[in-house]
């Protein structure tokens, strides 16, 4: 699960798997040993991806259906914009 959730970010952000590997200090084919089964990426692994991409860990190992960490930013930013327009209105 975790291969197809960093190909479909990968795609999202127009990256290849190589740059990526690449851009985290990985070996240029380790995205493609993870896709066959080679090798799994250790819990350093997937906090750095998570960073990387901006998600959540739990969505990276397919936990959540939904990348709730974006979420969560999305909504306190949501709520950010309204006290500053609240706080607009007052002056």
């Amino acid at each position: 699960m975790i291969f197809y959730r960093i190909n479909e970010l990968a795609n999202k952000q127009g990256k290849s798997l190589q740059r990526i590997a690449i851009d985290l200090g990985l070996g240029q084919s380790y995205f493609y040993n993870m896709k066959y089964f080679k090798t799994s990426p250790s819990a350093d692994v997937i906090v750095k991806l998570a960073d990387y991409f901006h998600v959540s860990v739990d969505y990276l190992l397919g936990r959540e259906a939904v990348d709730n960490y974006a979420r969560g930013f999305i909504d306190g930013m949501e709520s950010v914009k309204k006290q500053l327009l609240e706080s607009l209105k007052k002056v």
